[in-house]
């Protein structure tokens, strides 16, 4: 699909309205059609099929008139349960919020699809309170992967992710504290970007460090182009959120492409994933006319997993809400306890000590990566695993260190993951990451790979999302 691919799902989705072969009923008709007969994956947990019905109408109203449209109009959206969006509970996949009333008002994000005219069907599945790298909680169960049935799609933004590879719906949103984009992105075949830290705005938006926020998810360059744009700009009462994306970049030369196992530690990864990262590699480093540079594992210091871990439990407790967690500890998952502990658990001296150390870890990067250059590693480290996430972990969390992830949001480091092979029949994901303020810059070269090694679009037997004209 050579037009599909340079057009995009959503600018093949946008034409067919402007030539009025297609309306925006039809669309959501038929992400409601899809999400109801792929109701076993479990990637959607709330359906305003009402509120949507009537926002598509508007917009065919307003399309029949000549009014002026967004440059989303019309498109369903999905949106992570971690996000508010008005007039819908926003349970976080927690016992603690499972009979939430509806939101007062919409997150940062929903609010920018919705100026852009999309309209909002209902929220995927995620880990508690986005703590854990799958999609299973106590209010909803697990959501599988696409690709294959009892493989977890990662987390935790999954949800969205499976719903994406499985063609219900053609935008789903997704958040990134460490890794929760990038790396069901890469266990689903899709690309997945982590801003640069403040190009979109801290998520919530009164943590004082910008570790976590908004990112885009697509299975086109194109979408996540266009995404990546819409989800970027100022934003009132967030002094993290302080420059777009820098359009320089697009036009500058790339340097060196430098590729290691490991960002921080020295541990082995998984050999048939090592394999596979190897070729892939290669190919990218070919696909843009460079040679590859091997480094040894451990770019930043073997302590920087822990920093960013110290850093965010904190941060991630706080945003919860400590006496919450508290009070509240028989209702949540084990799974996210020892999470919760740590970060009820940080001292103030030890919180400081960190915030220094991420310094430190922020300017090997900046060394590495100035001039130009990319760094390469795997988004995953591990095999595919299952959906309750049983990879060597003894009933808390994932190890850390079965993903190249986090370092990034400790850094504020923009990092793409895109599709680069196969791990057992499940998508392995490349993670590709630049220089601060490179967004732009990343996605150009990912539209380069797509061209040289182009990839799937769903998931086998599932159909992109694009209804016959």
């Amino acid at each position: 699909m050579p037009d599909l691919r340079e057009q995009g799902i959503l600018g093949a989705l946008s034409r067919a309205q402007q030539r009025r072969d297609l309306t925006s009923s039809r669309l959501v008709e038929l992400a409601l059609h899809r999400t109801a007969a792929s109701a076993d994956l479990n990637a959607v947990v709330c359906i305003d099929a009402d509120a949507a019905r009537a926002a598509a109408d508007d917009i065919d109203r307003k399309r029949t008139r000549g009014d002026t449209l967004g440059m989303l109009a019309g498109v369903p959206v999905l949106v992570k349960d971690n996000m508010d969006v008005a007039g819908l509970p926003t349970t976080h996949g927690s016992k603690l919020h499972a009979g939430a009333g509806p939101a007062l008002t919409d997150d940062r994000q929903v609010a920018r699809l919705r100026a852009a005219d999309a309209v909002i069907v209902g929220k995927t599945n995620l880990s508690e309170f986005a703590m854990e790298a799958i999609s299973d909680n106590l209010v909803f169960g697990a959501t599988h992967n696409p690709w294959r049935r009892g493989i977890s799609p990662g987390g935790s933004s999954g949800g969205s992710a499976a719903a994406l590879a499985a063609g219900l719906i053609p935008v789903a949103t997704g958040t990134d504290g460490g890794g929760s984009v990038r790396i069901p992105a890469a266990l689903c075949g899709l690309l997945g970007l982590k801003p640069t830290s403040g190009v979109v705005g801290a998520r919530p938006a009164r943590l004082p460090v910008e570790l976590s926020c908004a990112g885009p998810m697509a299975s086109t360059v194109a979408d996540l182009r266009l995404l990546a744009q819409l989800g970027a700009g100022p934003a009132y009462g967030d002094p993290s959120c302080v420059y777009g994306p820098d359009p320089g970049w697009t036009t500058r030369p790339l340097g060196k492409v430098f590729a290691t196992t490991r960002v921080a530690g020295q541990q082995p990864v998984a050999a048939d994933v090592e394999d596979v990262f190897t070729s892939a590699v290669g190919d990218f480093a070919r696909a843009v006319d460079r040679q590859a540079h091997w480094l040894p594992p451990g770019v930043l210091p073997a302590a920087a997993d822990e920093i960013w871990a110290t850093i965010y439990a904190a941060e991630d407790v706080y945003s919860v809400g400590s006496d919450l967690l508290r009070t509240g500890r028989r209702l949540l998952d084990t799974r996210v306890l020892a999470w919760v502990d740590q970060g009820l658990g940080v001292t103030l001296e030890e919180y400081l000590a960190a915030r220094q150390a991420r310094n430190d870890c922020v300017l090997v990067l900046d060394q590495l990566l100035a001039e130009g250059n990319l760094l390469l590693t795997p988004t995953v480290t591990a095999a595919p695993y299952p959906v309750g996430g049983s990879t060597g972990d003894t009933g808390g969390l994932m190890p850390i260190d079965l993903f190249n992830t986090a370092a990034m949001n400790l850094t504020g480091h923009p990092a793409l993951n895109v599709p680069a092979g196969y791990v057992d029949g499940v998508p392995f994901g490349l993670q590709v990451v630049g220089p601060r303020g490179s967004d732009l810059w990343l996605i150009a070269l990912a539209e380069v790979w797509e061209r040289y090694r182009p990839w799937p679009l769903v998931a086998p037997g599932y159909e992109p999302f694009l209804p016959s004209c």
